[in-house]
């Protein structure tokens, strides 16, 4: 994902989380803010009860990491808030992979193939 398709700014993440529709599961939970005329720009959280910030770190570099997985099929959605839960450092990566895919498409951000 390029860095100027990312959310950085407290604002725009405030925004996203106050406006934005959720879609979640035990993993991990997607903040969807529809502007269909934009190209979609991803932000990445962790909660703060993960942990240490060691913790919340390696939680938000796993996120992206899935992301990349996705980044061909990705549509035209917005912004998104993708927010790491504590059970994302445990969970075996195949089983991540397939929670962010059934989150993107029932968010409207992924192509079902």
């Amino acid at each position: 994902m390029e860095r100027h398709l990312r959310l950085k700014k407290r604002a725009e993440f405030g925004r996203v989380f106050k406006e934005g529709h959720t879609f979640g599961d035990r993993y991990m939970v997607l903040f969807v803010l529809s502007m269909r005329d934009e190209q979609t720009r991803l932000g990445f959280a962790a909660q703060r009860s993960a942990g240490s910030a060691v913790k919340r770190n390696r939680i938000r570099r796993r996120l992206k990491a899935l992301v990349q997985g996705f980044e061909g099929s990705i549509t035209p959605c917005g912004h998104v808030v993708i927010l790491g839960k504590t059970a994302v450092l445990t969970a075996p990566w195949g089983t991540l992979v397939l929670s962010m895919r059934r989150l993107m498409i029932k968010a409207g951000c992924l192509r079902a193939r």
